[in-house]
């Protein structure tokens, strides 16, 4: 079950390094922090359901978060994973309408809860603030934009390499056998991810390790020949 505590004052540097806070006053930050709660979750606990009031964002202090919404079938389709350091929910918390999507702890998870009270205090003392609330903005509507296109416009391939490339230059470390993707994602949750069927994830993984595009090396992946992913991406196979 999740649970609250204040997050106090020792969150302030942490909070600075956030593109959401850079540049704005220290006194800002501070005052965000000390309003700020920190809520803890277990592995699979749910945050917050789609049509859940709105009246908080999140910082992800430690873990993992499977943002989703359910498809007409009612399945449920990832939209996005995010990790320590991403920042989260801020659609609903600015407008105060309902969470359009849910989210979910991977692992177990520790957050920072800046109530929507304490982010307008902010957001009058500090105007750095506003303009970084807005770049934001237009960060998450890029990535829905290039969601929606996946979506409707690209094969499964196609969205499989373009959160291929995601996770390579994102989450990636090279390796002398190539780019080792460091988030571990099991089939479910990647077939979720690019709304595919394990058994059609499997069949192009299995397809692309045999053309060593990648090599699937306990449980995680290595990305041989990125160039190759980021073509199949934009042009199919």
């Amino acid at each position: 079950m999740a649970e609250n505590t204040t997050a106090g004052t020792d969150k302030a540097v942490r909070l600075e390094t956030l593109d959401i806070f850079k540049a704005i006053d220290p006194s800002t930050v501070e005052l965000i922090a000390r309003k700020a709660q920190t809520r803890m979750l277990e592995k699979g606990e749910l945050l917050f359901n789609v049509g859940d009031t709105s009246d908080a964002l999140y910082v992800i202090a430690d873990g993992r978060v499977r943002i989703w919404t359910v498809s007409a079938a009612g399945a449920e389709v990832t939209l996005n994973v995010l990790t320590t350091g991403a920042v989260f929910g801020e659609i609903g918390m600015l407008d105060g309408d309902v969470r359009t999507a849910g989210s979910s702890a991977m692992l177990k998870t520790r957050l920072t809860s800046i109530a929507r009270r304490t982010f307008y205090e902010a957001l009058d003392r500090d105007p750095q603030l506003v303009r970084n609330v807005i770049d934001l903005l237009c960060k998450r509507l890029r990535w829905t934009s290039a969601r929606m296109e996946d979506a409707t416009l690209r094969q499964a391939p196609q969205r499989l390499a373009r959160i291929l490339g995601h996770l390579a230059r994102d989450h990636g470390k090279a390796t002398p056998k190539g780019i080792e993707v460091v988030l571990k994602l099991t089939q479910s949750e990647m077939a979720q991810w690019t709304a595919m069927s394990r058994e059609g994830l499997n069949k192009v993984l299995n397809r692309w390790a045999e053309e060593r595009l990648l090599t699937q090396d306990r449980g995680g992946l290595i990305v041989h020949d990125l160039e190759r992913i980021d073509e199949i991406a934009e042009f199919g196979e």
